[in-house]
């Protein structure tokens, strides 16, 4: 299914050997997780719609902040390139950018002190 192999799957939740079932068995899963997600929302107030994505986007994002290398993120993501990791922390919410150009601009102003 969609370029997939037999090995692509890592879930033990299958219990087919056909792949098209497996395919299926997986996006079931994937289903029950995200129902699992959105009762927690509920119990904890959080109105946002949460699935799989935002949650390991999530990750992502609050990951790179705390200086966890790339290659790190990427690897407890289970992202076999680099720059499927990338995709994840393009779209960073401003105001982590705006943190980040915050201390530039700090580091900048200290450099410059430290000249004069």
């Amino acid at each position: 299914m969609n370029g997939k192999e037999n090995d692509d799957f890592i879930l033990p939740v299958l219990n087919s050997e056909k792949l098209s079932e497996q395919y299926k068995q997986v996006q079931e899963a994937r289903n029950r997780y995200n129902k699992g997600l959105r009762r927690i929302a509920k119990k904890c107030g959080i109105r946002e719609y949460l699935t799989s994505y935002v949650s390991r986007h999530s990750f992502a994002t609050h990951a790179m902040p705390k200086d966890i290398p790339l290659h790190v993120i990427s690897s407890m993501l289970g992202h076999f390139k680099l720059n499927t990791t990338q995709i994840y922390l393009d779209s960073l919410p401003t105001n982590i950018l705006d943190k980040y150009h915050k201390q530039l601009v700090l580091i900048e102003f200290r450099i410059r002190i430290k000249i004069q």
